[in-house]
């Protein structure tokens, strides 16, 4: 994983520790009219540029059907990204050191008829800027698009060979097929024409700061690793919750995704993975990908009756979030009035290896829940004797109660940050337990913002740095443990069960941990 502490000399301000420049790139973005562009990866950019990670002699390139000019799409993306950037407002230097770069070009990118022109136009641009020839496409596309623009690619003589001196790596969004065969089609059909070195699958939450920093806290700290294993933690639980319905349109797209491939099969998986895996031989891309392929592939049911007994599915009916009204997920824009598509999904699983024999990890995912939450917690098991006990009082009512277990909980939003719970003595004559927290908190330990996911993976594609993208064989194990989940909810007659808005899910989630003698976690902000 790349550890980024220097900037080169051009818009941004240099820090201490200098590091080579990445190489130049042409960076051209397929479907630059969408609103990923605008929202994730132009801020993204202009941050890396400002910052001094981003060549001058890098173009981006926009790229999209509808005929445009140079001026109209720079005069667009200046509206997008002015006030969300981490500077805040961009000043007008800035602008005029950024835009400088920025070029937009018109292509239908389903027809082939003009990739060979295209390449003409991006090669005349190389030669104006005084770039080479390596480049990055990334595909801000639906995913029908993705094999055929690559195809495409191919016929314009937009991939170089592998005897070549020049580049070409090409990042895809989610979704990455729709269940395993899908998937494996995919990458097959993409394999005849891209090697896997150029092929980058990006999911934008290994690009966030906690969630890499669960690497350096597990492998760079000795006290915390040895207790990470069945004999000393209870369970696990990982909650990536969405207090958003389907904003910004997205209902055509949800509905024919869900919570399960929208959610949980890429980011709480592989959140999973991080938390699970075992020490690499060394810390680098391939080593790290082979520990969290062999997570998966170790994935086992949390249960041994049928599916619905330790995976369950939901959807929100009307309620309140924040306070505001909120519709049934049936009642939203473009959804069908007897769609079954699941908005809420909650798994009890267990890894199968020596190091986690036993131990449950909860994972839940949904939208419009109490908050936009995203967090790992770690619930150690408790001492073999109960010495200590305490009154506790909630109003009227007060009972004695013994040590509250361990816990370990790594925020990944909204407020970043790791926070240990453990247990005191409190102040008196009497041995009475206190339960007590030591937090890190980002924001407070560090002046600086924190970069943007999107920042860190853009910066990573044009290193050739792949550690924080899913290899091939890590997407489809993950596609393989989820894919009869899939099927099953798909062939039953029973729909998901209903949740309020504004709840933490349905009750037979509840239910689950119940029966396990737990609980879910109120995530705490």
């Amino acid at each position: 994983m790349s550890i980024v502490s220097a900037v080169t000399s051009n818009g941004g301000t240099p820090t201490s520790g200098a590091v080579p420049s990445p190489a130049s790139a042409t960076v051209a973005i397929f479907g630059a009219s969408g609103d990923l562009t605008a929202r994730k990866l132009m801020p993204a950019l202009f941050d890396l540029w400002n910052d001094g990670y981003l060549s001058d002699a890098s173009p981006i390139v926009g790229v999209a059907r509808r005929e445009k000019s140079d001026e109209s799409f720079r005069n667009e993306i200046y509206e997008a990204i002015n006030g969300h950037v981490r500077s805040g407002a961009v000043t007008a230097d800035q602008w005029a050191g950024f835009s400088r770069r920025l070029f937009y070009r018109q292509l239908d990118i389903a027809s082939p008829d003009g990739y060979a022109g295209f390449r003409e136009q991006l090669e005349t641009l190389e030669r104006q800027q005084g770039t080479g020839p390596n480049r990055v496409i990334y595909m801000a596309t639906s995913p029908d698009l993705f094999l055929p623009a690559v195809e495409h690619l191919g016929f314009g003589g937009l991939i170089p060979g592998r005897d070549v001196p020049e580049w070409l790596r090409v990042v895809f969004e989610k979704p990455f097929g729709h269940d395993l065969a899908s998937a494996q089609e995919l990458s097959g059909n993409l394999r005849r024409l891209l090697r896997e070195d150029q092929i980058y699958r990006i999911d934008h939450y290994l690009g966030k700061e906690t969630v890499q920093n669960i690497l350096l806290f597990r492998f760079g700290n000795s006290i915390f690793e040895p207790l990470l294993n069945r004999n000393q933690v209870d369970h696990v639980q990982i909650t990536v919750a969405e207090s958003q319905g389907l904003e910004r349109g997205r209902g055509g797209y949800y509905d024919n995704s869900g919570a399960m491939r929208d959610v949980l099969q890429n980011h709480v998986l592989q959140l999973m993975c991080l938390i699970a895996m075992e020490p690499p031989a060394q810390f680098n891309a391939r080593d790290l990908h082979d520990e969290k392929l062999k997570v998966l592939k170790a994935l086992a049911p949390g249960n041994k009756g049928d599916i619905s007994s330790w995976a369950i599915s939901g959807q929100y009916s009307a309620g309140l979030v924040d306070g505001q009204a909120a519709v049934s997920y049936l009642s939203e824009e473009r959804i069908p009035a007897d769609s079954r598509t699941e908005t809420y999904v909650a798994m009890k699983v267990l890894i199968d290896n020596w190091r986690w024999a036993g131990v449950p990890f909860y994972l839940r995912t949904g939208k419009r829940l109490p908050s936009r939450v995203s967090e790992i917690a770690i619930q150690f098991k408790q001492p073999p004797l109960n010495l200590f006990n305490t009154v506790e009082c909630e109003g009227d009512v007060c009972e004695l109660v013994g040590t509250r277990p361990n816990k370990l909980v790594f925020r990944i939003q909204p407020s970043e940050s790791i926070k240990l719970s453990f247990s005191t003595k409190r102040p008196g004559m009497q041995y009475q337990v206190h339960p007590v927290t030591m937090d890190f908190n980002y924001k407070q330990a560090f002046s600086e913002a924190l970069p943007e996911a999107y920042e860190r993976l853009l910066l990573d594609v044009l290193r050739g740095d792949s550690t924080l993208f899913m290899r091939s064989d890590e997407l489809e194990a993950a596609w393989q443990f989820v894919t009869p989940i899939l099927e099953h909810w798909k062939s039953s007659d029973v729909g998901p069960e209903p949740y309020r808005a504004g709840s933490w899910g349905p009750r037979i989630a509840d239910a689950m941990l119940i029966n396990d003698g737990r609980a879910w976690r109120t995530p705490s902000m």
